[in-house]
């Protein structure tokens, strides 16, 4: 009788194929999980359920997540995390993307102090209207006065949204450079793995 696909173990080559997938449509996974896992079985022709896929993933993120934090593999249910690097880079670069989209989404401080202001200051901005008898250049006069009002507000506004902008653009390219950087020396620290254990063995043999 064939093992459920709940008890079926994963393979590396299927999990690599799923996170390949993930990691390219990386927005599509952030914002629609189950609908991507379908499109990623469709693709890679893994023969798994949407639920098991996205079961999966999501618990070699949420591990990776706890790695990240304490420095701990708290989970023995993952050892094709450990085991595989393919496997393990691919969802620590997921992990770190979802921290920027999240972060991404939080609104600063001091944009939401901005907004506060804003609002305040429409809310108890005071109408200078003059007394009677009214004219139609009084009530011109206090509707430009409003509008510029409401003008000020925009764009400073328009300003916080900038600040926000430009401190995202930062942050995403510093990440780019940081996951750059970290390839880089796992590139080199392999390469000077791999020249000490020629060196061992070229000891070794004479």
């Amino acid at each position: 009788m064939p093992r459920s696909e709940k008890q079926r173990r994963w393979e590396s080559s299927e999990i690599l194929d799923i996170l390949n997938y993930l990691f390219i449509n990386f927005d599509m996974w952030y914002d629609s999980p189950y609908a991507v896992c379908e499109k990623a079985i469709k693709v890679t022709n893994v023969k798994r359920g949407s639920n098991s896929v996205y079961s999966k993933v999501h618990n070699m993120i949420k591990v990776m997540d706890d790695f990240l934090l304490t420095g701990k593999k708290g989970s023995n249910t993952c050892d094709i995390l450990w085991q595989n690097k393919k496997v393990r880079d691919l969802v620590k670069e997921m992990c770190y993307k979802t921290k920027e989209r999240k972060r991404e989404k939080e609104p600063t401080k001091d944009y939401m102090e901005s907004v506060n202001n804003i609002t305040n200051k429409a809310s108890t901005s005071q109408v200078d209207v003059p007394q009677m008898p009214f004219s139609i250049e009084a009530v011109n006069e206090i509707y430009d006065e409003q509008i510029k009002k409401v003008k000020e507000a925009e764009i400073l506004a328009s300003k916080s949204r900038e600040i926000i902008e430009t401190k995202s653009q930062e942050v995403r390219s510093l990440y780019e450079e940081i996951s750059q950087r970290r390839s880089e020396l796992v590139n080199l620290i392999e390469l000077a793995n791999s020249k000490l254990s020629e060196l061992k063995e070229f000891s070794l043999n004479e």
